[in-house]
Parts: C-alpha cells; sequence; structure tokens
C-alpha cells in the first residue's frame, strides 16, 4: 500500500545516504533551504518531494540541512513563471515542468518533444544526454543550477466523449501545456487550447476542451475521470520535471554543503525515475480500475485501443510536425546540438 511504499523509499534513501550523512553532517553549517515543490496532488510531491525533504535530507545531514517546502499550486502559482522567478532570485529552490519553460527559450522542450520517447528508460536516456545543453542555457542565462530530472506517467489523451483512435482527433478541442503537443494535436487534425494543469478539471466540464492531455497518473489523482469518460493511451511525451536552485543561493554555500546536497540530489534523480516507472506501470490501472493500484483512485473508464494503423500515423506527426516545427523554432544551431546529443538516443534527426 502507499503507506508502506513511502517506508520503503525512505528506508532505501536512508541507506544510501547514511555514510554521507555521517561524513559531512559533522562539517556542515545549518542550512535552511526554501523549496517550491511540484503540483499538490501529483505523485512526485506527495511520494517523493515530502518523504524526502521532510525526512530523508535531515536525518541524512544530522539534523543540519531542513527544508521548507510547498506545493506550488498551493502559492497560487502555475508553473510557467518558475523559470523567472528562479533567475531573479525570488524563489530560492522550485521543481516544475521543464516544457513550461519553453517560451523562455525553445531548448527547454527539446528533451520531451510530443511522441519522442515511449519508455520511461528511453526519456532517462534523452534527458541525461541533453542535461548539458539544458544546465549551460540555465546557468548563462537564468541563473540557476538545475539539480535532477524526472518524469510524470506517460501523457495521453483524455476525452469527455467516445473516440475510437488518432483519427477521431480530427476537429476536437484538445488541452495541451506546451508547443510541441500542439504541433502533435494539430498534425492530428485538432485544435488546441492551452490550459494550466489547475483550471483542466473546470474546462472539461464546461466543454472549453473536448479532450485534455496530461499523465495516466497526475490526470487520475487531480480527478479527471469525473469529468471524462474515454483515454487512449497513444503517449505523447513525459511531461519531464526539473529541480533547480538559484546560483547565487548555490554558490553561497560552503563547498561541503554543495558537496553534500550534490550527492543527495543524485540519489532524489534515481529516485524521481523509480516513481515515474511504477506509476506508469500503475496509471492506467487505475483509470480502467483494475490492480495494483496503490498510487491512485480506481476509476472506470473506457480504454480506446491503439489501432493497427495508429503508430505509423504518430511517426508521421513527429516527422512532418513536431521535430520540424520544433527545429524552426530552435533555430540551426539547436537543431544540430541536438542532433549530436538526443539524435542517436532516439534514431531520429532534426532538420538543421
Amino acid at each position: 500500500n502507499m503507506l508502506s511504499l513511502k517506508k520503503l523509499f525512505i528506508v532505501k534513501i536512508i541507506f544510501f545516504l547514511g555514510l554521507l550523512g555521517q561524513s559531512v553532517g559533522a562539517k556542515m553549517p545549518e542550512t535552511k533551504l526554501k523549496f517550491v515543490g511540484f503540483t499538490s496532488n501529483n505523485v512526485l510531491y506527495k511520494d517523493l518531494e515530502v518523504p524526502f525533504f521532510s525526512k530523508v535530507l535531515p536525518e541524512m545531514s544530522g539534523g543540519k540541512v531542513t527544508v521548507e517546502l510547498k506545493p506550488h499550486d498551493q502559492l497560487g502559482l502555475k508553473g510557467t513563471e518558475l523559470l523567472r522567478l528562479l533567475s531573479n532570485g525570488s524563489l530560492e529552490y522550485a521543481a516544475g515542468n521543464i516544457s513550461y519553460m519553453a517560451p523562455d527559450s525553445p531548448k527547454f522542450e527539446g528533451l520531451d518533444l510530443a511522441g519522442l520517447t515511449l519508455t520511461v528508460d528511453k526519456a532517462r536516456e534523452v534527458a541525461e544526454a541533453y542535461e548539458p545543453v539544458l544546465n549551460k542555457l540555465a546557468a548563462e542565462k537564468f541563473n540557476t543550477k538545475i539539480l535532477a530530472f524526472g518524469a510524470n506517467p506517460p501523457q495521453v489523451f483524455w476525452c469527455r466523449k467516445a473516440i475510437s483512435g488518432i483519427e477521431d482527433l480530427k476537429g476536437k478541442k484538445v488541452r495541451v501545456f506546451n508547443q510541441t503537443l500542439s504541433d502533435f494535436v494539430l498534425g492530428a487534425g485538432g485544435t488546441t487550447v492551452t490550459i494550466p494543469f489547475v483550471d483542466v478539471v473546470p474546462a472539461l466540464q464546461r466543454g472549453v476542451a473536448d479532450c485534455a492531455v496530461t499523465g495516466t497518473l497526475s490526470g487520475n489523482t487531480a480527478k479527471w475521470p469525473e469529468v471524462t469518460t474515454h483515454i487512449y493511451p497513444m503517449t505523447v511525451g513525459w511531461s519531464i520535471t526539473f529541480w533547480a536552485v538559484n546560483l547565487d543561493v548555490w554558490n553561497g554555500y560552503k563547498p561541503e554543503v554543495r558537496e553534500f546536497l550534490t550527492q543527495a540530489f543524485d540519489k532524489f534523480e534515481d529516485e524521481a525515475w523509480k516513481i515515474a516507472e511504477m506509476s506508469t506501470a500503475q496509471g492506467l490501472n487505475c483509470n480502467l480500475g483494475k490492480d495494483p493500484c496503490t498510487l491512485g483512485i480506481k476509476a472506470n473508464m473506457t480504454l480506446v485501443p491503439l489501432g493497427a494503423g495508429d503508430m505509423d500515423i504518430h511517426a508521421k506527426i513527429m516527422k512532418d510536425f513536431v521535430i520540424k516545427n520544433w527545429a524552426d523554432r530552435c533555430g540551426k544551431a539547436c537543431a544540430k546540438e541536438w542532433n549530436m546529443t538526443i539524435g542517436p538516443v532516439v534514431g531520429m534527426k532534426a532538420p538543421e
């Protein structure tokens, strides 16, 4: 059950970081981190951030490192403004959806282009390949250091009325949360509405959108099954998440604090990807009322199976719309950099 999962998670992390805490804790000054976490109803907040920041980090540092954690939705933040707030020092630490940062630079969506990867492992491989590119950009332009990446369950289509496959997205109004998803939906013949996650349920209720994209578990815990009936599991991204710190704050720490936090966030990142894997395995189950479903709420949705030709259409949309349009937005040098880092991992090429 949920409780034992959390306990297991905490025990594992404490075991990993025990020696580190003992060796570093004695020398470290007391340090308080002010952290704006993920959305409060998201599994990454409940099952990763809360146990890690409230219990693991303090214990590992021998009580020297403590964290004040608040989810961004409870602070009235939509998520799109996090990078700017980190950049100017209004926030010390924050977690957010990396593609929400695309208006600041199209590079931020390069690692989570709609439909780019179909498995958690591949999504992590892509994130790791592109991390140096994004960290350089974050430091030089936004005075920010990225500490870790993670993912949500696969982003899929949730609809208010019956659909039978990708062809039925034609003419539908589909909620998206970034430009690359917009490209995908346009490629499928739909129209898009951009709505922040916290506002989607009322939008679906009122018919502002016919369908909406989010993760299989993210939508489940946010009560989307109450306003949708059909779920179409074509993967169009992972809503890759980043955890980051303002560089002035980071550089202001003593070296031993930075060393401790760097190693701690490496372990945190491992757990983030494990939770993504676990929630991927359970996401559809929960929506269809099947077991195992320990991370979400059992619902009674209808699964729309992937048709024989659906993945062929997916591949065509990726090539003709998603990668092409992103390369246009990002420019030649950016496309070239993508082709040298992500391209070989996914076997695709952006037009330079």
